[in-house]
């Protein structure tokens, strides 16, 4: 069977493939089915000298209301692939693959390690871009290797763990490489029949003197864990136009830590709002932080505001703009800031935006 070529479509609408449902158009936009396509992709883009961006989920982005001046590509490279080696399950998803489908699979199979990452919306391509993390867990402690497109060589090469410059809501795929590689598969290293590892106070006290705490029983208390938040992109559960979490979990040193501490304790607004890190800082629950500032759930300024259900997650609850979205989440930045000193980082990725149309 002869393979199809790239198609390639002009001044494409991107709104419907975000879960903001706002943002402009792509100049170019393509969907690609397989390694042979992001190649092709970049041989298009660099014959026309325009950026090109790659779109998985939808569901971390805010795309600018003046849309993409460059080539959008929609990852949908499939398959899932799995092998036992040595008392591991060593499991490859298509960059394209349902993260929530793969990993509802995987704990069906009873494979131990990605349990705690359920009901996030998105792609597994995506997953180790940010190192997704959730309910105590981050995907890079499962992950094995990485497989990409390198853009400056040309070449499909695979990336080991340890080369991929994991951290907090990081990779080098969002840093130091932005742009560079395109992932086409991950690999993943999980433990058939392993023992959930459970960090998340909630989920510890669920189950509490529970001898019989399975990967698939952890799934289920999770996802109705986020369902309750309205965090679920899932058919038959409530939801909201957002893109999840929009502020990283800001991490202090222990000097700023004790003035934030104070001003908390005195309002009484949170509890369980911080933890300790290795490095002798705090990591402090953003959400607690924006709530204290003056933002109570359901806060709304026009057609932008923070969920009902979580005070981390901006809404657009009616037509707002990209705009709009970026006004209210800099006036929460800016209240935040004034009042405890810290100041809130974007967990969503700005796309087609000028450096003074975004966040600091």
């Amino acid at each position: 069977m002869k393979r199809k070529t790239l198609d390639i479509k002009e001044n494409y609408p991107l709104r419907e493939h975000t879960t903001f449902k706002t943002g402009g158009p792509a100049r170019y936009f393509a969907r690609a089915d397989d390694e042979y396509h992001i190649a092709e992709a970049y041989a298009f883009a660099e014959e026309r000298k325009v950026p090109l961006f790659v779109l998985g989920g939808g569901s971390n982005i805010l795309i600018s209301d003046k849309g993409f001046p460059g080539l959008a590509v929609l990852n949908r490279i499939k398959g899932i692939d799995s092998r036992i080696e040595k008392g591991s399950a060593f499991v490859t998803a298509g960059a394209g693959e349902d993260w929530d489908n793969f990993v509802k699979q995987c704990t069906g199979n009873n494979w131990q390690g990605l349990e705690c990452l359920s009901g996030i919306p998105g792609t597994a391509g995506a997953a180790p871009v940010q190192n997704i993390g959730a309910y105590g867990r981050s995907v890079d402690g499962s992950i094995s290797e990485v497989r990409v497109f390198d853009s400056h060589t040309g070449e499909f090469v695979t990336l080991l763990n340890r080369e991929c410059g994991f951290c907090y809501r990081g990779s080098i795929f969002n840093s130091v490489s932005a742009g560079r590689y395109v992932i086409t598969q991950v690999t993943f290293k999980l433990t058939p029949g392993g023992a959930p590892c459970l960090t998340y106070q909630e989920l510890i006290k669920r189950f509490t003197s529970d001898a019989d705490i399975t990967p698939g029983r952890v799934r289920d208390a999770i996802i109705e864990i986020r369902d309750r938040k309205g965090l679920l992109l899932l058919e038959g559960h409530e939801s909201y136009r957002s893109a999840g979490s929009f502020f990283k979990n800001p991490a202090i040193p222990a000097e700023q830590f004790g003035k934030v501490e104070r001003i908390i304790q005195e309002e009484n607004c949170c509890t369980n709002w911080a933890w300790p890190l290795p490095s002798g800082g705090m990591k402090v629950s953003a959400a607690c932080l924006i709530q204290c500032a003056g933002f109570a759930r359901g806060h709304r300024s026009g057609n932008a505001g923070l969920s009902p259900r979580h005070t981390l997650v901006l809404v657009n609850y009616g037509d707002a703009t990209a705009a709009e979205i970026v006004a209210f989440a800099r006036q929460v930045q800016e209240r935040v800031k004034a009042k405890f000193g810290v100041a809130l980082m974007p967990e969503v990725q700005l796309v087609g935006f000028l450096p003074q149309e975004g966040l600091s």
